[in-house]
């Protein structure tokens, strides 16, 4: 049974940034009353407070803290068995876990997208469509529309022109709708299907597809291939759409970065070594609202041999990453340089960095004039780097030195169709 209180994550967040180890404004909270994290080392759980120990959860596990008492926390966490619930003391979750974003991962962040629709040309004549076809034509092959995340790997799509939302197949089913778009009252609930360089749209309902029957007109159809290209209008760094993927992430943590089998499980996995990957993640996501699978970054540096073993990622990965990707999640390599004018100036354009900080990269994704500073996104946050899984934004004198001293900048620029 679960006990003891729930711990406000505003609570929880002050606890953090009241530490020394992370000195900046953070970028985002979590509207949540729980908080994720990861062990680093084997970590004692009881079954109460000051009682039995029940288990010692290993490297790499991920746990949820629920509830404080005193100085114990309540934690959620799994194994093999199933999900349990047990007590920690504050001070091992302090020192052995890695605190992260652990809020479900979403293909495509909120925000605004240009939606442009791959088809056939129509081959009948206007004359020839009846008075309820020509409702439900159009006459355009793109439009921009409003994402929003509601959860389970499904979003509400309105049309940013109209603010109209996207009603749901079973309203074309039952004949009660002739045109796709509607109140916020009927929005239907839809999940993106990644389809290499497109995506589908389909009804979570019905798994039917959205796209245009063979009369060029919107409608819900069986096939899989109705594909739309998606290109995000502006970058995700607005409070709603930020996110920090991290190396330590329990999904992910003890991944080998590598081929084969890891000599050394401790080691070379994501959560050591992974920032040239999870730099290029932050920093395409932060661009164009895509997710790309870490996985998939990774294999390929190690497969076109710009992963350094025991040492990191070659910088020569971000330009090839780049045209390997690019088209796919939208984003192009834009150049590199070490000055913080250059800085400035790409990143008003609209365009994220990835920034070689000591032994480390990071990405930095947004600038703010008016307090001269930098959103920073760091996917192993450390003490001398002072930052956290939030991002944090950062002065051009924080970035000069220490652990934060950043001498290389390269550059990602959004592409469109």
């Amino acid at each position: 049974m679960k006990q003891g209180y729930f711990l406000p994550v505003l609570c929880f967040f002050l606890f953090l940034f009241s530490s020394p180890v992370h000195a900046f404004e953070h970028g985002y909270t979590l509207d949540s009353d729980t908080i994720s994290a990861t062990v680093r080392n084997d970590c004692a759980i009881y079954d109460s407070i000051g009682g039995d120990l029940i288990t010692y959860l290993p490297s790499f596990s991920g746990l949820t803290v629920t509830g404080t008492s005193g100085s114990w926390y309540e934690v959620r966490y799994k194994n093999k068995s199933g999900t349990h619930y047990g007590w920690m003391t504050k001070d091992d979750f302090t020192y052995d876990c890695l605190i992260y974003d652990g809020r479900e991962k979403q293909i495509l962040a909120d925000g605004y997208y240009t939606f442009r629709y791959y088809r056939q040309k129509n081959k009948r004549t206007s004359s020839a469509l009846t008075s309820i076809e020509k409702l439900n034509a159009v006459s355009e092959v793109s439009f921009p529309c409003r994402i929003t995340f509601m959860g389970d790997g499904a979003f509400q799509v309105c049309r940013k022109d109209t603010g109209q939302y996207l009603l749901p197949d079973r309203l074309f089913q039952s004949g009660s709708s002739s045109r796709p778009w509607g109140d916020a009252s009927c929005a239907g609930l839809f999940r993106f299907v990644r389809r290499g360089n497109y995506y589908g749209i389909q009804d979570v309902s019905t798994n039917r597809y959205f796209g245009m029957d063979k009369s060029g007109l919107l409608n819900f159809t069986n096939k899989v291939d109705a594909s739309w290209r998606l290109n995000r209008t502006k970058k995700s760094v607005d409070s709603s759409s930020l996110r920090v993927f991290t190396q330590f992430d329990a999904d992910w943590a003890g991944t080998y970065y590598g081929k084969g089998r890891n000599p050394d499980p401790a080691s070379n996995n994501f959560c050591t070594s992974g920032c040239g990957v999870f730099s290029t993640m932050n920093a395409i996501y932060a661009l164009t609202g895509q997710y790309v699978d870490p996985h998939i970054l990774a294999d390929f540096a190690v497969d076109a041999h710009y992963r350094i073993e025991d040492n990191g990622t070659d910088i020569g990965f971000f330009k090839a990453a780049a045209q390997k990707f690019g088209y796919k999640y939208g984003f192009a390599y834009d150049g590199s340089g070490d000055s913080f004018s250059q800085l400035k100036q790409k990143l008003k354009q609209g365009d994220t960095a990835i920034a070689y900080v000591p032994g480390h990269y990071g990405a930095i994704v947004d600038y703010d004039a008016k307090k001269n500073q930098y959103l920073f996104l760091d996917s192993r946050y450390l003490p001398k780097r002072g930052t956290c899984s939030f991002g944090d934004w950062v002065s051009e004198k924080d970035l000069t030195a220490g652990g934060l001293y950043a001498q290389m900048f390269f550059y990602y620029k959004a592409i469109g169709q």
